[in-house]
This record gives C-alpha cells, structure tokens and sequence, in this order.
C-alpha cells in the first residue's frame, strides 16, 4: 500500500503537486510525514556580499592537445569526482559518443561507451549523473533506457524505461537516484525516488499538464530543472517564474527560494538564433514527426528564462544561472546559502552551456563562446575575505 500527501500548487496554468509516498513492507508501513513550510516572503533583495567584492579568476583551460587526444567534439555535460578527476559527455551527430575523462590537472585520461556494435555504449544524450558511489548513469534518448557505467568505464546495465526518460540526479545512499520522466498519454511528468535497477521507491514529484495544449507548450512544461545536493534533497524549478522548490528525500518540502526580478525580452536575432539551435536539437532527438511540429516546437519563447540551470556546490549552496541584462556578455549565476539568503551574483566571461563543482571548489563550465568550439573551463571564485558567502 502506498500512501500520498499532495499539496497542490498553480504554476503558469499548470497543476503540479508535490507527492509523498512511504512503501509499506512486511506490514511495517511509513506514514505520510508532516507538510513542509509554507512559501517564502521572498529572498532578501540586497546580498549578503556586494557583487563588486566578488573575485572571479580563471585557474584552468583544457588545452586543445587535450583535446584533441580525446577527440572531444561537442561536450554536453560534465562533473567531477572526489579525487577532482574530470568526467565530460561528448556527443555530437551523427554517431560519435563517449565519456572522456581527464586528470585533476586537465591531462586525457580514458575514454568509455563509444558507439559500436556492442551493448555497453552511450546512447545519443544531453546530460548525465556522476553518483557518489561511482556510477555515471545517463537516459539514451534513442533507446529511451537508463543506462548506467563505472566512472572506470565498465559497463554495468541498460534498463528499459516506461514513459519517457528525461534525467537523472544522484543521491548518497548507494543505488538510490532521482529519475525524472513524462508520460504523454496521461501528461503527466514526474520525478521519481528510486533505487537500482528501475525500482521505484516513492513519488517526491509530479506535474499534470492541461489539456488542449501546443506541442510547443507541452515541450516547454514538462521540462523543468532538477538538480541535487549531497544530502539528497531535490531542487525543483520552472524556467519562467523564479522560485526553486527544495524537498527532503521523502517528498517534503524544506523551503522555496524565490526572487522578485522579472524576465527579459529577447531581440529578433536572438529569437532567430535560438529557433535554429531547438530546431536541430530536436531533429537529432526525435525518431519519425512531421516537419510541421518540429517547426512548432521549435518556436523559441520569447523572454529569457528566469531559471536557466540549478547547481548546488559541494558546501551546500544553490547557484542559478540565469540572465542579468545589466551584466552584458558571460554568465550570471544567483549563489544563496542554505537559509535561502542570496549571498551574491557571480559573473564569468564564459557562455555557459552547463556547470558542475570540484571538490576543492572550482567552478567548471562548458563555454560555448564559440559554439564551433567548445571549450571547457574552471575559475576560482571568492565572495570576499570574512564575509558571510566565503
């Protein structure tokens, strides 16, 4: 028997609830814990470090001979592993895959799961997990199966998925993951609590969408950001309002960090660029649609979004990279403690496609400057000697 609380919530039309399930075994069943917090007034308008003292330095390049070693091409993701080694999903069309890896000194190290005519290759993908009990799990959107590889690059599993896979974050407690999926027909998207191989523990979240809806809007919906911390909570946002739910493991809410800033309108060359990149994107993740709806869903919207990536470093604290008009060229990224505070925003030169944490604190992203040629990048950033963010 399975048990839910539901609180329901109105987010830009669409319902979505947060979920909580105990699974009751050998008749010792959990009982639905007590509903989290109620929403925040809202983060503090005025940091807790002024911006100006916020020092930024880049520390580290991967080299083209690097590079080129591992004939990396179009680097998706990326993350770091305890001992500060450097895991990198390269995937470009229209059959080259792999996870390169590299030394904590940006050295090629190994590469694993290149396409071949076995089974444990990497399947075409966007994003992937590195766990803290050494597993890289990814969804192959081909296969739409979760499959799963020692951070060594031996192959361990490829389990099929019901409904449609969407990401992976990874949770402490060995074989424990958050999976994240939609299922069309009900249109319904979820975030599952669940455990190896494709065992579902509990319901932590779920979206229901309106009927009626464009492909377009469906697409845009069900594709809210994820992410998770080293305690295992899960971080939840929509890209056009600024509020990121964070839950307990066990489906509960612990706090909501909101801003009041607004979003901002995009430019027609802009709006043109980005209809270009979705275009292509979903030509090389859907199988057999016709021109007419990829061309619909590929209608880019028309402000930035609010939301453009959640990261929670290794000291616990949430950074959203999002769009500062005000800041020109780069990357901005909204750092809050704990509590919710806004510590600071941080700005970098790189135009980042995704971000991840080294052990020692380093930030690494994907720039893509020059979409051409992706590079990959780790600054140093410090909020300032004494103060409350450092």
């Amino acid at each position: 028997m399975i048990r839910k609380m539901r609180m329901g919530l109105k987010h830009g039309g669409i319902l979505f609830s947060i979920a909580l399930a105990g699974v009751q075994a050998c008749g010792g069943g959990q009982g639905a814990p007590e509903a989290g917090p109620a929403l925040d007034e809202g983060v503090e308008s005025r940091p807790l470090v002024d911006p100006s003292g916020v020092a930024v330095r880049e520390v580290l390049r991967l080299s083209a001979a690097a590079a080129a070693a591992a004939d990396l091409r179009q680097p998706r993701d990326l993350a770091l592993e305890t001992d500060g080694a450097l895991l990198v999903l390269d995937v470009a069309p229209p059959d080259h895959r792999q996870i390169v890896a590299f030394d904590p000194s940006g050295a090629y190290a190994y590469r694993f799961g290149e396409l071949d005519d076995r089974a444990d290759r990497v399947g075409p993908s966007d994003q992937f997990a590195l766990t803290p009990w050494k597993y890289v799990m990814l969804i192959d959107a081909a296969d739409n199966a979760l499959a799963s590889f020692l951070t060594l690059g031996t192959y361990v599993s490829t389990a099929t998925l019901t409904g449609v896979g969407m990401a992976v974050q990874p949770m402490p407690e060995y074989g424990h993951f958050y999976l994240k999926k939609w299922d069309p027909p009900r249109r319904r998207a979820y975030v599952l609590h669940m455990q190896i191989p494709v065992d579902s523990l509990a319901l932590v979240y779920e979206v229901t969408l309106p009927p009626g809806q464009s492909v377009r809007k469906d697409a845009r919906d069900v594709s809210f950001l994820t992410a998770s911390d080293g305690a295992g909570r899960l971080y939840v946002a929509f890209s056009d309002v600024y509020s990121v739910r964070v839950l307990e493991p066990d489906g509960s809410t612990l706090r909501v960090v909101q801003s009041p800033r607004t979003a901002v309108r995009k430019s027609p060359r802009e709006m043109d660029e980005e209809r270009e990149v979705l275009l292509e994107r979903l030509q090389g993740q859907v199988g057999d649609v016709p021109d007419s709806l990829l061309q619909e869903a590929a209608k880019p919207d028309s402000l930035f979004p609010l939301v453009e990536e959640l990261i929670v470093d290794r000291s616990g604290r949430l950074w959203v990279r999002t769009h500062r008009p005000e800041v020109g060229t780069g990357t901005v990224y909204d750092v809050f403690n704990e509590q919710g505070q806004l510590i600071s925003w941080v700005a970098i030169p790189s135009v980042a496609r995704k971000t991840a944490f080294a052990p020692d604190g380093r930030l690494f992203v994907i720039d893509e400057r020059d979409p051409e040629r992706p590079a990959i990048v780790a600054y140093e950033v410090v909020f300032g000697a004494g103060s409350a963010g450092s």
